[in-house]
């Protein structure tokens, strides 16, 4: 395996089974290098963030593999949780504990896992907050903050454990409008520093302005990728240019 590829999958599938069967990934393979940014579109129902979650199985795929730097994380043998701590994810909701403030849910899993000391930590997550311009926050609570806020919190939080790469679901969408800029020019940040990223978005214009490839997914199968130029200057999949001609 290529030093550059950090993430392969490699047919996944992943079917769900309770009154009707669902089959949300239909046979997907996908590479993700390091230092890219690989953004997934798409309708709504078409797998996009049950593939993200497959990729550091908090969805157990029901087939197929995932090789994450070298190892197939799918193997009952893997110890996920050591693989877990280099994929930082970022969800639609913040996942912040209530109770805690922005400090304390900053550095509890770095001195917990990482072993960090507190006086580390904390100078760890400072420093990560003076960068999203919330250095004056590190004593709120959730409750406290915006929801642009928040979610730039859970940005940091991940980047707090060192991630060798960060899962995006759909980090804007549970955002009012206006707060959707402040959350996307932190990505944008760390996109240009060289983070690997894998963000499933309904922004097309992230996917076009920092994506370094965009992968179309549609029932479950990844039906096209490509380099945004590719995707949405000569989108070559019928099911593409129908879901681009609603979305732009």
């Amino acid at each position: 395996m290529s030093a550059d590829i950090l993430i392969k999958v490699e047919n996944l599938e992943k079917v769900f089974t309770g009154k009707t069967t669902v089959r949300a990934l239909d046979g997907v393979s996908a590479e993700i290098c390091r230092g890219e940014v690989v953004v997934v579109i798409g309708p709504s129902g078409s797998g996009k963030s049950t593939f993200l979650r497959c990729l550091n199985l908090l969805e157990m795929p029901t087939a197929g593999s995932v090789v994450f730097e070298g190892t197939d994380i799918t193997d009952p043998a893997v110890d996920i949780n050591l693989h877990r701590q280099k994929m930082g994810m970022v969800f639609q909701h913040f996942n912040l504990f209530p109770h805690m403030t922005i400090l304390e849910n900053m550095t509890l899993a770095p001195m917990k896992l990482l072993k960090k000391s507190k006086a580390d930590a904390e100078a760890q997550a400072k420093a990560l907050l003076e960068r999203v311009g919330l250095a004056d926050r590190a004593n709120a609570y959730p409750s406290q903050l915006s929801g642009g806020q928040k979610q730039r919190v859970a940005i940091v939080r991940s980047l707090c454990m060192d991630p060798e790469v960060m899962l995006f679901d759909e980090p804007t969408s549970a955002l009012d409008p206006e707060m959707v800029g402040e959350v996307l020019d932190v990505m944008k940040e760390l996109a240009r520093e060289g983070m690997t990223m894998v963000v499933v978005t309904h922004e097309m214009g992230f996917a076009r302005e920092v994506g370094d490839r965009v992968l179309f997914m549609a029932d479950g199968k990844l039906l096209e990728e490509g380099t945004p130029e590719e995707i949405f200057g000569h989108p070559q999949n019928a099911r593409l240019q129908d879901f681009l001609a609603k979305v732009l």
